[in-house]
């Protein structure tokens, strides 16, 4: 079957059986192979559109039409630095195994909450099964994300009406 979709910006046409993982054909652009081959680890999460989803299990078929981002492709998006940040400040480990599914969950949460409560974060947050970071530790980093990205948008805001 062929599948055009978009990885990380980039258009990508790809042959492949549709229900093989996606997994293989996103790794080149940084997307990491999970270890449980049933999505629970979320080493392998990418965004599907703006849904983080656990790519050893996605079928490539899902990704006809689709824009997918990989850890690798957020860069320098603002969100992701932000994210990145209160990971720092908060004390959440860079640790390979899970960062990748805390990021586009806590991406996911504040992009579609903007500022989150912290009902919306537990609700998010509660099938988060990590031995890198505590649910606590999370939930804080997303507040302060959160926090950051308003402050960011809120300067943006005030130099534009200058």
């Amino acid at each position: 079957m062929k599948i055009e979709f978009t990885l990380n910006g980039i258009h990508r046409v790809i042959e492949s059986a549709p229900t093989e993982p996606a997994w293989p054909h996103l790794a080149e652009e940084g997307a990491r192979e999970g270890r449980c081959r049933g999505g629970n680890c979320l080493r392998c999460a990418v965004l599907l559109g703006d849904r983080p989803v656990p790519s050893c299990i996605l079928p490539v078929y899902r990704l006809q039409g689709a824009h997918v981002t990989t850890l690798v492709g957020m860069g320098e998006n603002p969100l992701f630095l932000d994210i990145m940040r209160a990971f720092d400040k908060v004390g959440i480990s860079r640790c390979e195994d899970a960062l990748p599914g805390l990021v586009m969950l806590a991406y996911q949460i504040i992009s579609e909450k903007s500022i989150p409560s912290d009902m919306d974060i537990q609700d998010y947050s509660r099938y988060l099964v990590t031995r890198c970071a505590g649910r606590d530790e999370f939930e804080r980093a997303v507040r302060l994300a959160g926090r950051l990205q308003g402050r960011r948008k809120a300067d943006r805001r005030e130099r534009v009406s200058r």
